[in-house]
């Protein structure tokens, strides 16, 4: 029983590889850096490889175009139109990689290839080296596990919804909500925004993104940090070590 389930958690690794490289390689065909523009000219947006903005630049004939109260929803606009073009690339990107097929090699259960397939090369990956892993007693080492279960149970909660952060410019004129991959919102000041040009209204959009990319980043860290501490590496070759000792298991 303990031999099955290390086997099975080889071919689960076996299978997580195969999709990230799958993943990898569609990543690698897809056309970076889509940009939109709104319906009438005076704002385009760039997209990062991330899906956030790269810049957001306004047209230098921007006021002739636009009412100065509309420029943020205009923002959001061109945005839109950018994330439409990614993802029309992406279609095409798809089709081009003729990835549903390389997908149906991994649709079948861990571990198992389609019946008409020849067997796919599996990838070779490093057992542990558990030589120097020293198993706690069996009590403890489930407390702990079950603790970390509790505490990832508790992370998700927290990230359940996407986290979101408000960046702005130095003169809080320009606003940007952002969450993971998304542009959320952009406010403008419309009397602030009236008299300005297009090089003062770009200057702020650099500063509001740059301030919600930062903030943005922060939080994620967080969750990153809890996620490490809880050590799941550790905890799993401790486990492996109790596996293959069946005396453990022993009164």
């Amino acid at each position: 029983m303990n031999d099955e389930f290390i086997e099975g958690l080889q071919q689960f690794q076996q299978h997580t590889l195969q999709l990230q490289n799958l993943m990898t390689d569609m990543q690698n065909r897809m056309a970076q850096g889509s940009e939109g523009t709104d319906a009438q000219g005076a704002v385009t947006v760039r997209l990062a490889p991330d899906g956030l903005p790269e810049f957001i630049r306004a047209a230098t004939d921007w006021q002739r175009r636009l009412e100065p109260e509309v420029i943020g929803a205009t923002v959001t606009e061109a945005y839109g139109v950018a994330m439409s073009q990614q993802m029309t690339a992406w279609g095409q990107a798809f089709e081009d990689a003729n990835w549903e097929d390389k997908a149906d090699h991994l649709g079948g259960p861990i571990g198992q290839s389609n019946a008409s397939d020849a067997p796919a090369a599996q990838p070779d990956i490093p057992e542990p080296d558990l030589r120097y892993v020293v198993s706690r007693p069996l009590d403890q080492l489930a407390e702990d596990i079950l603790s970390a279960f509790d505490t990832v149970d508790r992370l998700e909660e927290t990230i359940s919804e996407p986290a979101e952060a408000e960046g702005t410019s130095a003169g809080r004129q320009v606003t940007l909500v952002v969450s993971k991959g998304a542009l959320r919102a952009c406010q403008v000041d419309p009397r602030w925004a009236a008299g300005k040009s297009y090089i003062a209204l770009n200057q702020a959009f650099d500063e509001a993104l740059s301030d919600a990319r930062d903030k943005l980043n922060s939080v994620e860290a967080v969750t990153a940090e809890g996620i490490a501490g809880l050590q799941m590496d550790s905890l799993l070759n401790e486990a492996l070590v109790v596996l293959r000792d069946p005396m453990r298991f022993k009164d």
